[in-house]
C-alpha cells in the first residue's frame, strides 16, 4: 500500500537542510524508503520535526534517501 501513497510521514530525531534524516537506527523506515525506490514510487516524504531538530548536518551512510519537506509546528520547509 505504500508503494500507492502520495505523501509519506516518517519520524525522526533530526534533518538536515539538505533533506537527509536522522532516525533511531533502527532501519525500518530505510526499508520502507527503498521498497519504494524498487517500485518507482516518488512520493513526497515528510519528517516530523520540532525547529530545534532542524540541524545544519547529520550523520549520514551511503543507503539513506534525503526526504522533501520538513512539517513543523511553525510551517512546512522545503528542504535539499
Amino acid at each position: 500500500a505504500v508503494t500507492q501513497a502520495a505523501v509519506v510521514l516518517l519520524p525522526g530525531l533530526a534533518v538536515d537542510r539538505s533533506g537527509l534524516r536522522l532516525g533511531r537506527g533502527g532501519g525500518s523506515y530505510d526499508r520502507v524508503l527503498a521498497r519504494l525506490a524498487r517500485a518507482g514510487a516518488r512520493p513526497v516524504l515528510a519528517v516530523l520535526l520540532y525547529e530545534h531538530e532542524l540541524l545544519e548536518r547529520v550523520p549520514a551512510e551511503p543507503h539513506d534517501r534525503p526526504v522533501d519537506l520538513a512539517v513543523l509546528p511553525s510551517g512546512v520547509l522545503s528542504l535539499g
